[in-house]
């Protein structure tokens, strides 16, 4: 899953600014227009994870882990072939989705529901890991870029994701998931509903969520 995770953050997040100057001069377009796409993608994942969050909670998030990675490289392989602004728009808000079912949220709700009180020491190991995402992009995405031409170096990277990102999450939750460990019990859960009620009525917890 530390593997999967780098490779999912390298290839679906890090991405944008690893190739923003490459779209920049290849497309013709300005930053502006670049970078409200990403933004755009950021909120879209922000709308979906809490429905990411209701798959976990039914047991399903090794399936939305691998199949979100994997979606994911989908829509770099339309990123690929984008010709137009709006085209372009669609696709990160897309890639978005994926952000919802792949990325830190999703993995570490998961982690938290199939390990209990193990699960901070397997968060930090999977953060230690995927610490490595940025030093992979940015180098990799240059050189690919200079060597195929930004849409190759896209398509490299959904290669990388579909085809080991996506079945490394999968097959890593699974095993975390058979893995003995000391499940949440209905105390945890009462105690996470307490601290939230807790941090809603804190105008703090407000200003950080509108930040």
């Amino acid at each position: 899953m530390a593997i999967g995770e780098t490779l999912v953050w390298a290839g679906l997040f890090y991405i944008f600014a690893a190739l923003l100057l490459s779209w920049e001069r290849g497309l013709g377009w300005p930053k502006t227009d670049l970078t409200i796409a990403f933004t755009l993608a950021v909120l879209t994942a922000a709308v979906a994870s809490p429905i990411a969050g209701r798959i976990i909670d039914a047991g399903h998030g090794r399936w939305l882990l691998g199949l979100g990675a994997f979606g994911g490289a989908l829509g770099l392989v339309g990123l690929s072939l984008v010709e137009t602004r709006a085209a372009f728009i669609g696709v990160w808000m897309l890639i978005g989705l994926s952000f919802s079912a792949c990325l830190y949220e999703p993995c570490f709700a998961f982690v938290t529901r199939v390990t209990g009180d193990q699960a901070r020491r397997v968060i930090t190991r999977i953060t230690l890991a995927a610490g490595l995402a940025s030093p992979i992009a940015f180098p990799s995405g240059a050189a690919l870029s200079e060597l195929l031409g930004w849409r190759g170096a896209v398509l490299v990277f959904a290669a990388v994701v579909g085809l080991i990102a996506a079945p490394l999450l999968f097959y890593g939750a699974t095993l975390l998931d058979s893995t003995p460990h000391t499940p949440r019990t209905a105390t945890h859960k009462s105690h996470d509903r307490r601290a939230l009620k807790a941090a809603l009525k804190k105008p703090a917890f407000w200003l950080i969520a509108l930040v």
